[in-house]
């Protein structure tokens, strides 16, 4: 009984050393209105909510639950609840981050006189091992689960300067925060491990890592890794349809799917099979085992309604967890049936997201329609998403078709990650067609207006006068030495590339013993 009564009170002791908790920390996709319960013990005597560090709401008590309106429109939100003593002065903190598929290995110490504890944010695929707790440089505690909390002597310490905490990762990384007793001498960095994309503006080797130093502040860095774009590994989730309006239409998409899985990866790629009507559900995890991946496909009967842009918003934020390159194929008949998203959020978080959407669509009322010229408002819908996320959509009604649709998404995948190659600072503007598009749309509605009155030379005019509106949308961008001479290796690449492809095919090679002219021989 006396070793039951000691672990209970040790366990009370830990509770108590975490003054400000966030009780309800969700791992999901959050939108529409989230409860925040925060939670606070002695000495904290207010609370306060702080949402990508502004401060959203209060309460003068030691509990609170913060109604947080998300919305629709997703996004990424860092949520810090902050505890203040009598005094005004930050006793405790704890926090979460929302929406974000992949957040950083982080750690947050805070500590007080006789306490000292931690909060810890990670990735999913990020295990936590173990926290240790030191004052100064002496280690106090480790604690293997949350909360991160121990408890030590004052009159041990009765002048600490700092209290640390270093968190430790299964895969060996680690994180680490101080915190200064004395206000004058805080200061807080964010450390991670951080990829930087790199752009060679000359030279036609591959980069290697012995040839680059990076500095960082003046310092040296060590880098871990170099991995050419065209290297990362694709990760592709097959969402399948299988709600009962597909019952007619489902042997051609599973069909489909089985070609995808079979014949578009390489060996360093990996897909996953999902299938959705009101809910999905992985048939598959992540694999590089095709056969495996078009087996799962025959394992589900359709049944139910069809939440499409439910289940692309969710696909695209389970995609996001994975490192490398990412693409999302939709095979469907192209209607939502009882969503909670509409089509606007879907496109807003797939232009967030950055992963293409690539709409199969297999609906054969759907196309009798279009001969007619009904349909295309839902055609068009399906173009939009695909489009604003630089991706195709198709429209197919036999399976002979679908060889061509697997073709064209091998090219066009090449296509949508060409924008790789171009300064880091312009990727986001030519990621899509959108600007170019745009100029097509102004082109049609200026010659629109008087059709029969314009020759080519005031055309030419008129055009140059829209291309130079479009680019006054680059001028928040900055295209200093550097980006001339990338672009300029770019053109200088293609240039060579279309040589190569317009060379002729068998080349005159003059011989090695020419014959002489004679002028006698009036040859």
């Amino acid at each position: 009984m006396k070793f039951i009564a000691y672990l209970v009170f040790l366990a009370a002791l830990s509770l108590q050393a975490q003054t400000v908790r966030i009780t309800d920390k969700p791992d999901r996709l959050v939108h529409g209105t989230l409860n925040v319960p925060i939670v606070a013990t002695d000495p904290v005597v207010r609370v306060a909510l702080f949402i990508n560090n502004v401060k959203y709401t209060e309460s003068p008590s030691k509990q609170m639950v913060a109604q947080v309106r998300v919305g629709d429109y997703l996004r990424r939100l860092r949520m810090r609840a902050v505890g203040y003593d009598a005094q005004g002065n930050v006793a405790g903190e704890d926090e979460m981050v929302v929406n974000d598929p992949r957040p950083p290995f982080r750690v947050k110490v805070l500590a007080a006189r006789g306490s000292i504890t931690a909060s810890v944010t990670h990735p999913i695929e990020t295990r936590v091992t173990s926290v240790d707790l030191y004052i100064g440089e002496e280690k106090v505690a480790t604690v293997a689960a949350p909360p991160y909390a121990a408890t030590y002597d004052p009159e041990k310490f009765p002048n600490p300067a700092y209290a640390r905490v270093v968190a430790h990762a299964a895969d060996g990384s680690e994180a680490n925060d101080v915190f200064f007793f004395r206000s004058d001498m805080s200061e807080s960095l964010d450390v991670n491990l951080i990829q930087i994309p790199i752009s060679v503006a000359t030279g036609s080797k591959p980069l290697r890592i012995d040839e680059l130093t990076l500095i960082d502040d003046g310092e040296t860095r060590k880098i871990e890794s170099l991995v050419p774009a065209s290297e990362q590994p694709l990760y592709v989730v097959l969402l399948i349809d299988y709600s009962e309006s597909m019952l007619d239409e489902l042997p051609v998409v599973k069909a489909a799917a089985k070609q995808f899985a079979q014949a578009l990866l390489r060996p360093q790629d990996r897909i996953a099979v999902v299938g959705f009507n009101q809910k999905t559900f992985w048939l598959t995890g992540f694999t590089n085992d095709w056969n495996a991946a078009a087996a799962a496909v025959d394992r589900v009967k359709p049944i139910g309604e069809t939440h499409l842009y439910d289940s692309v918003i969710e696909m695209l934020y389970e995609l996001q967890k994975m490192p490398g390159r990412h693409a999302l194929v939709v095979l469907t008949d192209g209607v939502d049936q009882g969503s909670q998203f509409k089509l606007d959020h879907l496109v807003h978080y797939a232009r967030y997201a950055g992963v293409p959407v690539y709409p199969i669509v297999k609906n054969r009322l759907l196309s009798r329609w279009m001969r007619f010229g009904i349909g295309h408002l839902e055609a068009r819908r399906l173009a939009g998403i695909a489009r604003d996320t630089g991706a195709t959509y198709f429209i197919i009604q036999k399976e002979r078709e679908l060889p061509a649709v697997v073709h064209c998404f091998r090219d066009d995948f090449e296509a949508c990650i060409a924008h790789l190659r171009f300064p880091l600072r312009h990727r986001r503007v030519v990621r899509t067609t959108n600007l170019l598009e745009r100029l097509f749309l102004e082109e049609r509605r200026r010659t629109k207006i008087i059709p029969h009155a314009f020759g080519e030379r005031p055309v030419l005019k008129l055009m140059y006068a829209a291309v130079i509106r479009a680019a006054d949308r680059w001028r928040g961008l900055t295209v200093g030495e550097f980006e001339q001479r990338q672009l300029r290796a770019i053109r200088e690449e293609l240039d060579r590339a279309h040589a190569d492809r317009t060379r002729p095919a068998v080349r005159h090679i003059p011989s090695a013993s020419p014959s002489k002219l004679s002028s006698k021989a009036r040859t």
